[in-house]
């Protein structure tokens, strides 16, 4: 009975801790819960976090999007994608740019961007500098001069084998909040980070997606669904004018 007892009050110790810490990390990261949102266009999604977040997702933070396997990379890379829409879309001008950068596994694994694919997304290959083929520091070292250009108006780094670790996730995290645009960080596993959102992605029959959101920053008393959403994503369709797209040059490097 007593060892019931004192288990007991170390649980509601524990617990008793746990919300002090959560209402002053609040009180002194209020960047989080204001400025500029944009809705990520998929109804069930947008309902939750106009509830629960103060509707949609911040501009001024780093959004994970992870695969739920290996095999799944393709699709979390497709919700990137729409979610990097939503922000270059939400800029304020059209000359704005979204930087595309992959390192040598995410080329290796997942190919270079295809134009028609990210067309079907949404986004214009004519916008877009892509960085191929780099380590993993000089992708991060990409993303925060990114963030500290106003042309860029959304950033998206892909790494399928490693991840950026606390200290750089908590830099680009601090960067995005101060230029208040997005960074978005499509990953093939995840590790600690000082992500506003982490999102987890699994890959449905008939070109679907099956969305968890695994964090939601400062959404302390209500936490998200575990079972996530089913989404099926309209797709534009793009019309072919020539038979190989993939050697037209619609993608400007960045060296």
């Amino acid at each position: 009975m007593q060892r019931a007892l004192n288990q007991q009050m170390k649980k509601a110790n524990r617990q008793h801790r746990l919300n002090r810490l959560q209402k002053l990390m609040a009180r002194h990261e209020p960047v989080a819960q204001t400025g500029l949102r944009v809705a990520t266009g998929f109804a069930d999604i947008d309902a939750y976090l106009n509830a629960h977040a103060g509707g949609g997702l911040p501009c001024g933070g780093v959004h994970e999007i992870a695969a739920h396997s290996f095999a799944d990379m393709a699709a979390a890379l497709g919700f990137a994608h729409r979610l990097a829409a939503r922000f270059v879309h939400h800029a304020a001008t059209d000359d704005d740019v979204l930087l595309y950068a992959q390192t040598h596994a995410a080329c290796r694994d997942g190919g270079q961007p295809y134009a028609p694919a990210l067309a079907a997304h949404g986004l214009s290959a004519q916008n877009l500098v892509y960085l191929d083929g780099v380590s993993l520091p000089d992708l991060l070292w990409a993303g925060e001069q990114a963030l500290a250009c106003p042309s860029v108006a959304c950033t998206l780094l892909t790494s399928s084998d490693s991840v950026p670790d606390f200290t750089h996730s908590r830099r680009l995290s601090l960067a995005a909040r101060a230029a208040e645009r997005p960074l978005l960080l499509a990953l093939g596993t995840t590790g600690a980070s000082a992500a506003t959102t982490r999102w987890r992605i699994a890959a449905l029959p008939g070109q679907g997606w099956h969305v968890t959101l695994e964090k939601l920053r400062l959404a302390y008393d209500v936490p998200p669904p575990s079972t996530g959403w089913a989404i099926y994503p309209h797709r534009v369709a793009v019309l072919q004018e020539t038979p190989n797209p993939t050697a037209m040059p619609l993608m400007r490097r960045a060296v």
